[in-house]
């Protein structure tokens, strides 16, 4: 028999990784407060505690494992009765993580994020189980969400999986094949957080650019963005993680026609000599990326371009990594990210030749941010003087500065906008846009003047 809602534990999630991990623990805490369960942000508070873990690579599967310890020993002290791992993790190991981490009550696999109440309640019993995944990812708008801080921004899962099978990466293994949600689906949640005043909506899939390929009839991004064009919204939306062999005219012209749509592209490259691609099973090499982002330039002319790249990988020589320091000189990207090649356990890089030792890695990603701060601090000085929106997201009150997002910063990822507020003006309201002037240029941040609201 179920608890009653009167008897229910307080329950508390952290949620690890990425933004798709995060709507998928925004699902399962609405599920837990349409069914009576208080829910709380402070683990100290909570009698149940939930980690959604992250686990394609292997730092994240010792964050997920770290956190899993630490709520261990608060149960084993008698501040928890009980923990409850989601996510990646389970996952990718199975039932032996029961074996490994008996300290845990539950696990619950993807495609059985649905049943965390179910999950909950026996976990609050004292049982003991594994619930498997069904390999269907079951997000749709009829879902509830119990919504994280900030309330302005909010995020769109459009689609789960991944149909690429890039040698370095363990999410087609562990998130399963591509599994586009339906378009009015989306289109309704889109329109619902539109109606609850959300500022900045961001579309996200692990391949937002594959989007409907696997729908019957003509499905895909271009015509999403168009009926989510149909929706009056005066805030802004972002599109996140394209795919470089998928970002063609007719996408960036539907992006254009978009007034919500900021001019911003995360587009993770990889790498860009031929070889080191081709070994990493990705299409394209420097000649296609600089003209595909030539293209995406003429499209929308402000536009911010946000790449990843992966150093270290098998077989990566000196003269690799000059051609990437070469293309990225020229390139003139606004943001870059860097990581260091890790062995993942089952991906055929791991077992390549031609490993590159941890310190070489480390030596070139810190070579290549080093050539990117100096590009990215001559973008920023190219915008001092210039009048822009920002998206105004916390204060610093003891030297008046409020820090803001341009359409050139996606949420976390990317950099901010100071600023500053002219004695006796009014003042930047949190959560809301406001018109500024860039007065000054840091490496990574902007420095500005509030114009007006």
């Amino acid at each position: 028999m179920a608890m009653q809602s009167t008897d229910r534990p307080a329950v508390a999630l952290i949620s690890l990784g990425c933004p798709k991990n995060l709507v998928d623990s925004e699902v399962m805490l609405g599920l837990l407060n349409r069914a009576g369960f208080p829910i709380v942000q402070d683990v100290a508070d909570a009698d149940v505690a939930i980690v959604n873990t992250c686990a394609f690579i292997e730092p994240a599967q010792e964050e997920a494992v770290d956190a899993l310890l630490d709520l261990a020993e608060m149960k084993a002290e008698g501040s928890l009765r009980a923990i409850v791992c989601t996510g990646c993790l389970p996952q990718r190991y199975g039932p032996q993580l029961h074996t490994e981490l008996p300290e845990i009550d539950i696990f619950v696999q993807i495609g059985a994020e649905t049943s965390i109440v179910e999950a909950v309640e026996a976990a609050a019993k004292g049982q003991q189980r594994f619930l498997e995944g069904s390999g269907n990812y079951g997000l749709t708008c009829d879902l509830p969400r119990w919504r994280s801080d900030p309330q302005w921004l909010s995020y769109i899962r459009i689609a789960d999986g991944c149909d690429h099978r890039c040698s370095f990466c363990t999410i087609p293994a562990i998130r399963g094949p591509y599994q586009s949600r339906r378009p009015q689906d989306i289109v309704s949640e889109y329109r619902r957080l539109v109606d609850e005043g959300v500022q900045e909506l961001v579309l996200i899939a692990q391949d937002t650019t594959a989007y409907g390929h696997d729908l019957p009839g003509d499905v895909d991004l271009t015509g999403l963005l168009k009926a989510l064009g149909s929706v009056e919204f005066d805030g802004w939306l972002r599109l996140m993680y394209a795919y470089p062999a998928r970002v063609d005219a007719r996408l960036l012209q539907a992006m254009a026609d978009m007034p919500a749509m900021v001019p911003y592209l995360e587009v993770p490259l990889q790498h860009v000599s031929q070889p080191i691609l081709k070994a990493m099973r990705r299409p394209g090499d420097a000649e296609s990326y600089l003209q595909m982002l030539a293209m995406a330039r003429q499209f929308m002319p402000a536009l911010a371009v946000r790449t990843t790249f992966l150093l270290g990988f098998p077989g990566e020589t000196d003269r690799d990594f000059e051609l990437l320091l070469d293309f990225v000189a020229e390139a003139c990207f606004d943001r870059v990210s860097a990581f260091a090649f890790s062995p993942e356990e089952g991906t055929p890089a791991a077992e390549m030749p031609g490993q590159v030792s941890v310190r070489e890695a480390l030596d070139r990603m810190e070579e290549l941010m080093r050539v990117q701060e100096t590009i990215s601090l001559e973008r920023n000085r190219a915008l001092v003087g210039r009048e822009i929106q920002v998206l105004v997201e916390s204060e610093l009150p003891d030297e008046q500065i409020w820090l803001a997002r341009s359409w050139r910063d996606a949420p976390e990822v990317d950099c901010q906008v100071k600023v500053e507020v002219v004695a006796g003006a009014p003042l930047p309201r949190i959560g809301r846009f406001a018109q500024v002037r860039i007065t000054g240029a840091e490496t990574h941040d902007l420095q500005a003047q509030l114009i007006h609201l």
